[in-house]
């Protein structure tokens, strides 16, 4: 009997953390009541305080218990083309997976929040996914893949700005932008195997 109260009230903070990022995701932060999230979970208000000190401790359990797609793990193994693959699956699912989606609008468009701590998620998932960039390229180059002369960290400032602009976009309208992300991805490793001379690097002699 224990054992299925216990069950029943996780379910219960579960529950409640997927309505805070619903409406955290569609109103912001500062304009959400956690009467309203007790209303999206349907329970009372009086079970959120039970499972939650305040409502920013319960934006901080929306942040840590969605993985964004973003946040991809390397290996070395991995070839480029479909290392660039699972890349631009990630893209795709950040914007169009329900979870991934609420916490993607979190973070980019309701990131200036007093404490900064959805800043720092964002910055978290942002580094993460810069880092696996960092690898790809640098295994890529070691195995001809992609040229030597590739200048590596211009490429990932330009990626930055790159995938901050698509998320943006994906986020704002989402009927195209799945086959947006995925062509203009698939064009930036093109241009990367033969790059311009803006992208590669400047050799010394």
């Amino acid at each position: 009997m224990a054992r299925k109260t216990a069950a029943e009230a996780e379910r219960t903070r579960q529950r409640i953390i997927e309505a805070a990022a619903e409406v955290f995701a569609s109103q912001g932060v500062p304009d959400t009541t956690l009467e309203q999230i007790a209303r999206r979970a349907g329970v009372t208000r009086g079970a959120v305080y039970w499972h939650f000190k305040d409502k920013q401790d319960l934006l901080r359990n929306v942040l840590s218990s969605i993985e964004h797609p973003l946040e991809l793990a390397f290996s070395v193994e991995t070839d480029l083309d479909h290392a660039w693959e699972l890349m631009i699956a990630a893209m795709v699912d950040a914007v169009s997976l329900r979870s991934s989606r609420q916490l993607s609008e979190i973070l980019i468009f309701h990131g200036l929040d007093d404490t900064g701590e959805i800043h720092h998620r964002l910055m978290k998932a942002r580094e993460h996914f810069t880092r696996y960039l960092d690898l790809v390229l640098d295994c890529a180059i070691k195995r001809g893949e992609l040229p030597a002369c590739l200048d590596k960290h211009t490429v990932v400032e330009m990626f930055k700005g790159l995938t901050t602009g698509l998320l943006y976009e994906g986020l704002k309208n989402n009927e195209h932008e799945c086959h947006v992300i995925r062509a203009t991805l698939q064009s930036f490793l093109v241009l990367l195997r033969a790059p311009p001379l803006p992208l590669q690097s400047k050799l010394e002699f």
